[in-house]
């Protein structure tokens, strides 16, 4: 029975506080809860079903034309999970087969250089296309210029870089990873403004992934990701490039 209030017999205030909202039940509004998944699909085609006019109920045609619309459905929420399963195994799959690299030498683009209780993880090569005035500096982690070397005019070629762990004050770096700058003047006193990319090349001793799942390989403390990886060796086939006769400066 519906009681009727008057307005001067107004209705007893409420006792029982109603729900708050909770992380659990409150409302989305991220636009997900305007798509429509195939389970409220299906109920909604089978709450039509039930009220519809038995004097004008639903057509044959129209029926199957909504019936083929929730297979479509299944199938293509079907075909995205699988998808994203496939996917799933091959990026673990690939992170699997980044793991034989370790014990392998490899060769790589990367200006990193590694040192371990005073000796090098990695030996480092320079190619150069035109004969150039060349200053080489070895740099820490926090930017410092720790050692410098003047090879002076340097034919085109390619030239095996030496350090042997030592900065310019004759101290054995601490461990870590440094890196390598190059710059150089071309026979016309203009600079190099490509650059000069130096190739390493070292034992890997473990692999890491990031957080996107891509491997990262590591010689010593020098890390790379894998596309810079330009070629991989069994151990100890690395080859050497010719010295410099440059010296330090």
């Amino acid at each position: 029975m519906v009681q009727i209030y008057s307005a001067d017999n107004p209705p007893p205030a409420r006792t029982t506080p109603l729900q708050a909202w909770t992380e659990e039940t409150v409302p989305v509004t991220d636009g997900s809860e305007r798509q429509l998944g195939k389970d409220a699909f299906l109920t909604l085609l089978l709450t039509q079903l039930q009220n519809q006019d038995p004097f004008n109920p639903m057509e044959d045609t129209e029926m199957s034309a909504q019936l083929a619309q929730f297979s479509q459905l299944e199938q293509l929420t079907n075909l995205n999970t699988n998808v994203t399963s496939m996917g799933n195994y091959i990026q673990a799959q690939n992170q699997f087969q980044t793991l034989s690299l370790i014990g392998k030498d490899v060769k790589a683009q990367s200006n990193l250089l590694s040192v371990t209780n005073g000796e090098l993880d990695t030996s480092v090569k320079l190619e150069l296309s035109e004969t150039a005035k060349i200053q080489l500096y070895v740099v820490d982690s926090s930017g410092n210029q720790i050692r410098m070397y003047d090879w002076g005019t340097t034919q085109a070629g390619t030239y095996e870089f030496n350090w042997d762990g030592k900065d310019s004050k004759g101290a054995t770096a601490p461990d870590g990873v440094y890196q390598i700058q190059v710059t150089g003047t071309n026979t016309a006193g203009e600079a190099l403004t490509d650059g000069i990319i130096p190739e390493i090349a070292g034992r890997v001793s473990s692999v890491s992934f990031d957080e996107y799942g891509q491997p990262i390989v590591h010689v010593g403390y020098a890390q790379m990701a894998l596309t810079q990886v330009m070629e991989i060796l069994q151990s100890g086939a690395t080859d050497v490039a010719k010295d410099s006769s440059g010296g330090e400066a």
